[in-house]
C-alpha cells in the first residue's frame, strides 16, 4: 500500500508518519504535500496512490479546491481542526473525519475502515463508496416546523401522505387529512427527505409509500396514484414515471 500525507503543519505530519509505520510499517509513504500547488505538481506526472490523508486549510488556500478539479481520485481520510467541512469531504471520495488532535486508535479505526473497502484484488469504485456514505451521513427530516394561526407546530413527516408546491409556498397533507403550509425551497425539501419513503412524482408533488392505496395507467404512459383517504388522484410525469415503477419494486 502506499499513502500521499497532505499536511501543511511538519507537527500533525510527523505524527502522521509514526501512526502510519506503528500500524503497518511495509506502508510506502510516497509523498508529503503542502499546498495546492503541490497537489497539483505531483499527482499531475504521479499515478494516485491507494490512500491520501488530506489537511484541508493548506498554505496557498482550502483543499477542496484541488478536490473539485478531480486532482485526486483515490479515497481520502481528512485530517483538520475544523468540524464544519463534513459536507464537503464526503462529497470528495472522503472515508472518514479525523478531527485534530488525532489519537492513535481514531487514526487505526480509520486504516481498518479503508482496508475493509478494499478487500485483495478487487476492484473499488470510490465514487459509489463515497455517494453511499454521503447518503448514510444525510440526516433526513423527521418533523417540519409550519405555523398555525400565531401558533407552531411541529408536523411529524412519518405522518404526511404527499406534498405539493405552488408559487414558493408547500402545502403537506398529513394521515388525517389536515393541510399544513410552510415555506421553503421545493428542491431543497426534496433532498431532506429520506428517498427510501418519498418520491418526487412530477415537478411540484413528492409521494409517502405508505400512503399509495393504488397505482393505475394514465394517459401517454403515467401513472395515476391514489393516497390513502384522499379523494383526488396524482399524476406522475412523464419522466418520473419510469423511475417510480422501480422506486415501488424494490
Amino acid at each position: 500500500m502506499d499513502i500521499v500525507l497532505i499536511e501543511d503543519e511538519s507537527l500533525s505530519a510527523e505524527q502522521l508518519l509514526f501512526y502510519i509505520s506503528r500500524y503497518d510499517p511495509s506502508i510506502v509513504v510516497k509523498a508529503v504535500l503542502k499546498s495546492n500547488k503541490e497537489i497539483n505538481e505531483w499527482f499531475a506526472v504521479n499515478q494516485a496512490p491507494s490512500l491520501a490523508f488530506c489537511d484541508i486549510n493548506l498554505l496557498d488556500g482550502n483543499i477542496f479546491s484541488s478536490l473539485h478539479n478531480n486532482m485526486i481520485t483515490c479515497p481520502i481520510i481528512f485530517t483538520t481542526a475544523f468540524d464544519n467541512f463534513y459536507q464537503e469531504a464526503f462529497d470528495s471520495n472522503g472515508i472518514a473525519y479525523l478531527l485534530k488532535p488525532i489519537s492513535f486508535k481514531s487514526f487505526e479505526l480509520a486504516m481498518d475502515k479503508f482496508k475493509r473497502l478494499t478487500p485483495a484484488s478487487v476492484p473499488i469504485d470510490w465514487l459509489t463508496i463515497s455517494s453511499v456514505i454521503k447518503k448514510l451521513s444525510i440526516p433526513y427530516k423527521e418533523r417540519i416546523p409550519v405555523k398555525v394561526n400565531v401558533n407552531t407546530i411541529l408536523l411529524e413527516v412519518k405522518t404526511i401522505m404527499y406534498v405539493s408546491t405552488h408559487l414558493g409556498i408547500c402545502k403537506a397533507t398529513d394521515n388525517k387529512g389536515k393541510t399544513y403550509e410552510f415555506r421553503q425551497k421545493f428542491s431543497e425539501l426534496v433532498e431532506c427527505l429520506n428517498p427510501d419513503i418519498f418520491f418526487q412524482i412530477n415537478r411540484g408533488e413528492i409521494v409517502n409509500i405508505n400512503f399509495i392505496e393504488l397505482i393505475e395507467p394514465y394517459f401517454n404512459d403515467r401513472l395515476s396514484i391514489k393516497i390513502t383517504n384522499h379523494p383526488g388522484r396524482l399524476i406522475t410525469s412523464v419522466a418520473s414515471t419510469p423511475g417510480f415503477r422501480k422506486w415501488i419494486d424494490r
